[in-house]
């Protein structure tokens, strides 16, 4: 089983690194874009009553500075800005100015809003001037619903009207209530449609191993009832479909639904964080090893509850500001979590500092960009996903890691147990087996017999005058007798002929597949051996024990006291007979 997972976790990993260009490239447009990001006027933080009359007005154009570097973005303390740009058609190629024929362009040219959260941008208006005055309005969003027979994108694109491209001044409106940050720019929708073909190829791989680790793990739990993949499978759900929202792909699929998608994405953040904390709780074990860490643990997880339950309610700013403290804290106090148990000994715990580490840089830099101290781009914006892919991976190490520690424990609690059951069934004396084993286990071989019809013999035997042995040289001696009265018969029988301590100095042989002719042999073979063997001078006197023993061969059906009770007679008669001899029943 842990070769498997070993096997499957390396896969997904070499996968991932082959892939890892495309996820890099998954967000934006490289080829072919042209940024107007920097090259914009910039009306920061607007009155967000202000019309396009009034901020198209010649007073107005004091306000329009420019970017020079300033990152552009709109939130909660600046809820709307506007951008005035003009499209640099000597850059579109032929067919493209005033006057131009469209029908000589070869390109088509799109604007595209590309936000660090898509699904949190409320509003972006596009104002194209019109030939006899005023302008065309143009309106997209995760505010506004978008046409269910349009194409869906994850960024904000206006397909350009002809009058966009006569060199006069065009405005965008950008408002939110909640923090994100963007770019503005070009691209042809052929090199648009190649992005989108990149993103899909670079997602794929990230929700296929997203996905591939809930399925594994859910083989993994019913095989083997570990309550830590449970946690381990809900945190991977979470993960997914706050990727799916965040990064926008719900509004491919679906269109925009506005309300809805805020609330799924800060639903699904606060179940990421959540789940993320008590799987964290329940593979390093915190409940049981460290109370301290147990309950800063469980804060996060109940915060993480708090986000998902503002979202859901329309408290954006609430759950946009919680979940972003959360990202920067969370991932580092696992991290001090697992570094600790790592150093007490739980040696699984390494693989899961690596895989949070990953998470942590990812998210530090994610949170970090929706701080506004990082930069818009590819690397910022995808920089969580990332993260969580191969901290997915190294997760499902350390789960494997320590299903490979759970399972070396097992075996030596298996080993453990045989050993003391062993002994419970064994004379610690004389290595034979004891009379509970005897009961337990002629009883089945007497039932066996039944079934199969094969022949089943039994040798009942004990020490001549062992009890004048015993009192006049003493227990040593006797102890000694039967040492080698159990080295005798392990001599003279098969290993599957067990000899056991019936009681004091009485041992009962039963002997599978062995007819009693056969079993007399080995009686009489038992017999001469330990009188060879018990030969010794004990202060000055030689003795020599001698054994006398019953043989008899099972009945079909017959009862364990009635066989006992017949090789009792058949041993006795051989007492009768001067003892040093076998009677066979």
């Amino acid at each position: 089983m842990y070769e498997k997972i070993k096997k499957i976790r390396s896969i997904l990993l070499v996968a991932f690194v082959l892939l890892l260009p495309s996820v890099l490239c998954a967000q934006g447009v490289s080829q072919g874009f042209i940024d107007l990001s920097q090259t914009s006027g910039y009306f920061f933080n607007a009155d967000p009553s202000l019309t396009i009359d009034q901020v198209s007005a010649p007073e107005m154009r004091s306000k329009f500075t420019p970017v020079d570097g300033r990152s552009i973005w709109t939130g909660k303390q600046a809820p709307a800005s506007w951008l005035s740009f003009t499209i640099p058609f000597d850059k579109l190629g032929p067919g493209y100015g005033p006057g131009s024929n469209p029908e000589d362009r070869e390109i088509q040219w799109l604007l595209i809003v590309q936000p660090s959260f898509s699904i949190i941008l409320d509003n972006v208006q596009l104002y194209v001037p019109q030939h006899g005055g005023g302008f065309d309005r143009f309106e997209t969003g995760a505010k506004v619903k978008s046409d269910p027979s349009g194409p869906h994108s994850r960024f904000f694109f206006f397909d350009l009207p002809a009058a966009a491209y006569d060199g006069e001044t065009c405005y965008l409106r950008i408002s939110s209530t909640t923090d994100v940050l963007m770019t503005i720019g070009l691209a042809s929708d052929t090199s648009f449609a190649k992005s989108q073909a990149q993103t899909n190829l670079g997602y794929g791989l990230i929700f296929g191993i997203i996905v591939a680790m809930i399925f594994y793990s859910l083989f993994l739990l019913v095989s083997l009832h570990y309550r830590s993949y449970i946690y381990y499978i809900l945190y991977c759900v979470s993960v997914g479909l706050w990727i799916f929202w965040v990064q926008g792909f719900a509004k491919v699929l679906f269109g925009q639904i506005p309300g809805f998608d805020q609330a799924m994405l800060w639903l699904w953040a606060g179940q990421f964080i959540t789940w993320g904390t008590i799987f964290t709780i329940s593979f390093l074990d915190l409940k049981a090893t460290d109370q301290v860490l147990f309950h800063l643990m469980a804060i996060p997880a109940a915060l993480g509850g708090i986000v998902s339950l503002a979202g859901i309610m329309g408290f954006d700013g609430v759950a946009f500001s919680l979940s972003h403290i959360l990202g920067l804290v969370v991932p580092v106090l696992i991290m001090v979590a697992a570094g600790l148990r790592f150093r007490r000994g739980f040696k699984s715990a390494l693989y899961y500092l690596i895989a949070w580490f990953f998470l942590a840089l990812g998210g530090v830099i994610f949170a970090l960009m929706g701080l506004k101290v990082l930069p818009v781009c590819p690397f910022t914006i995808n920089a969580l996903p990332i993260g969580i892919a191969l901290e997915s991976i190294f997760l499902a190490m350390a789960l494997a890691d320590r299903f490979k520690h759970l399972e070396e424990e097992n075996k030596k609690l298996e080993a453990t147990q045989a050993h003391f059951k062993e002994l419970s069934l064994t004379d610690t004396l004389t290595g034979l087996r004891n009379r509970r084993f005897l009961m337990q286990e002629l009883e089945r071989v007497m039932k066996h017999s039944d079934q199969s019809g094969e022949p089943l013999s039994l040798i009942m035997l004990d020490i001549d005058n062992f009890k004048l042995v015993n009192d006049r040289f003493g227990h040593e001696v006797g102890d000694d007798i039967l040492v080698s009265l159990a080295h005798s018969i392990r001599s003279c029988t098969r290993p599957s002929d067990p000899a056991c301590l019936y009681g004091g100095d009485e041992v009962v042989i039963f002997m599978p597949k062995i007819k009693k002719d056969q079993a007399f042999s080995v009686a009489e073979r038992i017999r001469a051996h330990f009188e060879v063997d018990s030969l010794r001078v004990i202060r000055g006197i030689s003795l020599g024990a001698t054994i006398s023993s019953g043989v008899v061969e099972y009945q079909r059906d017959e009862s364990l006291d009635n066989l006992f009770s017949r090789a009792d007679v058949a041993m006795y008669q051989a007492k009768k007979q001067g003892k040093n001899c076998t009677v066979l029943a």
